[in-house]
């Protein structure tokens, strides 16, 4: 059997990675608060530099997504077909954060309609971001090794339980906006200074973890909840950062005193994540043994 692989752009994947590897991204669709109706793909014509640039520029701005739609996740099953592909794994933001499993599962049904012949699964991360991609290519791993679609799935779902995702907030003003969060805990929080620090739960959730009053304590907070106070320890991590590589730069320096082994990986990520969260947010991915 050949298996093919699907994501979509909330896995914040290197649109040259991902042509490099196979793998089909799917587009969450953006729209921003000072353009009418205008409707943005996040792929790889994105102007990501530009979308980061308007956070300084424009008074108020806001980005919303929304998932993609059954029929993208259909188009890009019906490329791998096309391609001689004959299972497909499809690996998707947290159904805790986004309905983009949904799509994906709709998607499949579509296919059905006309070719019954080819197997989806779906593979719930649980989580967001790099997570995705690391996930994926655990699967091309285990490709190698021979598995079918079906076993490759089902371990990948368990792999998923390997992953610890922490993310530091610099601002409670994106998460109001949101609506992550009540006014009054907004008020709250601005006015003790605080700094929030959630995790992703094990039903791929974000929930409060701790708090920091400046960027390297929340850094070191983060490290420390990571390895549970210094105790045990991932064998690669990436850095998720929002347009900001001085915070960035500042995790590595940390990660690299303390996580003295682990593999680090930094990446910039797209709207999916910065839309919730704002510029300059910075995240951990952990992945244990």
């Amino acid at each position: 059997m050949t298996i093919g692989f699907v994501t979509d752009s909330g896995s914040d994947i290197d649109p040259d990675y991902a042509e490099k590897i196979g793998v089909k991204v799917v587009p969450l669709s953006i729209t921003f608060s000072n353009e009418d109706s205008i409707v943005h793909k996040e792929d790889k014509s994105f102007d990501l530099n530009s979308y980061y640039e308007k956070y300084n520029t424009v008074n108020d701005f806001l980005a919303k997504t929304a998932q993609p739609t059954p029929h993208e996740f259909y188009l890009a099953y019906e490329e791998l077909v096309k391609e001689g592909i004959d299972e497909i794994i499809v690996v998707t933001l947290s159904s805790g954060l986004s309905g983009t499993i949904n799509s994906a599962r709709l998607g499949y049904n579509m296919l059905k309609r006309k070719n019954k012949e080819v197997k989806v699964h779906l593979v719930d991360s649980l989580h967001a971001s790099y997570a995705e991609v690391l996930l994926i290519e655990e699967g091309l791993k285990l490709q190698k090794k021979g598995l079918d679609g079906e076993k490759i799935a089902k371990k990948l779902r368990q792999h998923v339980k390997k992953f610890k995702i922490y993310i530091l907030f610099p601002s409670l003003k994106y998460l109001r906006k949101g609506g992550r969060i009540s006014v009054t805990k907004y008020i709250l929080g601005t006015l003790l200074r605080k700094r929030p620090i959630t995790v992703v739960n094990e039903e791929g959730k974000n929930e409060v973890a701790s708090s920091a009053t400046d960027t390297d304590e929340g850094i070191h907070k983060v490290l420390e909840l990571t390895s549970e106070g210094f105790t045990r320890f991932p064998k690669q991590v990436v850095i998720i950062h929002g347009n900001n590589l001085e915070y960035a730069e500042r995790m590595e320096k940390q990660l690299k005193e303390h996580f003295k082994k682990a593999k680090i990986i930094t990446r910039c990520t797209g709207v999916t994540i910065s839309a919730h969260t704002g510029p300059d947010v910075l995240a951990l991915i952990s992945e244990f043994k």
